[in-house]
């Protein structure tokens, strides 16, 4: 049953999100509590706001502390890459993080569950991958911290909900709300921006809930729309059934246009445990300076293994190295 939230319950909610100190966050809280609807579709949502309620009452019990914390508008970038999940309320981002890395989001079928960006490591082969969960888009209101840590991220994910109508519109919706702050999403990553206050973001799409009825109907709707099919690239997973998952994760990594190059000493075998991340179109000097910057300078030649190579062929620096391949600095 569908939650049906009134208009005053949005504005003290963003009243809630703007308070300062645990009283101002109490009244807030109450005054949702008291405006929304009370039927079996607001049940979770009712004891979510009376558990932040007595958290914040036991906050208020505490000694203040001084000076004020910073808004979470930087995440440290761990692993391979860092993606950003971008969704409109209840599109299951929280779902995807929970269902791919060790973080413990919580997970509710209500909207507005993630108040804090969160980040998990998501393992893909050989490596890792940091997703950041963060608060829905929404006309309503978003924080700009939000933006943030989207324009930082090195992709965006754009969640949508299979189970809700229009996801077509979902995404729409996401690429107008980024452009009124200035993100402009783009296919790819190369794309420059017109403006020096724009920033260009590679976006890909992730339509979650494949299990839910109808779904099937919308993501053949979502890939004949024209507009994002040709903007962006698609993949339907289920969070909630475990469908897609592993496909999901070889869509990221893809999405993120980087290379593993392995490296060995000469006469020593290769090192396959810890690759060098570099992104697509790098060269065996872009390598060599990944290894150590004074191999630049001292660079004469290097040895490549590879699909497609002959094991140990000889190469020069402005050589293009694969995903995969193995390199051996000569200096």
């Amino acid at each position: 049953m569908p939650a049906n939230l009134p208009p005053d319950y949005f504005a003290a909610e963003k009243r809630y999100r703007e308070a300062r100190t645990p009283k101002e966050k109490i009244e807030a809280l109450r005054e949702m509590l008291a405006v929304m609807p009370k039927h079996k579709g607001t049940e979770h949502l009712q004891g979510d706001l009376k558990r932040r309620i007595a958290r914040h009452l036991e906050e208020a019990k505490k000694k203040p502390k001084i000076g004020k914390a910073a808004a979470p508008d930087y995440i440290e970038k761990e692993g391979a890459g860092q993606l950003a999940l971008v969704g409109l309320p209840n599109s299951g981002k929280s779902s995807i993080l929970a269902a791919v890395t060790n973080a413990h989001p919580q997970v509710a079928d209500y909207p507005f569950s993630t108040f804090r960006p969160l980040a998990g490591m998501m393992p893909y082969q050989d490596i890792q991958i940091q997703l950041v969960d963060l608060p829905p888009i929404s006309e309503e209101y978003t924080e700009s911290w939000v933006y943030n840590i989207i324009r930082c991220a090195d992709l965006a994910v754009l969640v949508v909900d299979l189970g809700a109508s229009q996801p077509e519109e979902q995404v729409l919706s996401l690429v107008r709300m980024l452009e009124r702050v200035n993100i402009r999403l783009s296919k790819s990553s190369g794309e420059r921006a017109d403006g020096l206050s724009v920033i260009t973001k590679k976006a890909v799409v992730v339509g979650n809930k494949a299990d839910a009825g109808g779904a099937k109907f919308r993501a053949d709707r979502l890939v004949e729309s024209r507009g994002i099919r040709e903007g962006f690239a698609i993949q339907f997973i289920s969070a909630k059934t475990g469908a897609n998952l592993g496909e999901m994760k070889e869509f990221f990594f893809n999405g993120l246009e980087i290379l593993r190059i392995y490296t060995k000493a000469p006469g020593k075998k290769s090192d396959l445990e810890k690759p060098y991340i570099l992104p697509k179109g790098s060269t065996v000097l872009d390598v060599a300076k990944a290894i150590h910057k004074d191999f630049v300078e001292r660079f004469r030649f290097a040895r490549i293994w590879g699909s497609e190579k002959y094991d140990g062929q000889m190469v020069q620096r402005d050589h293009r190295v694969e995903d995969g391949d193995v390199i051996e600095i000569h200096i």
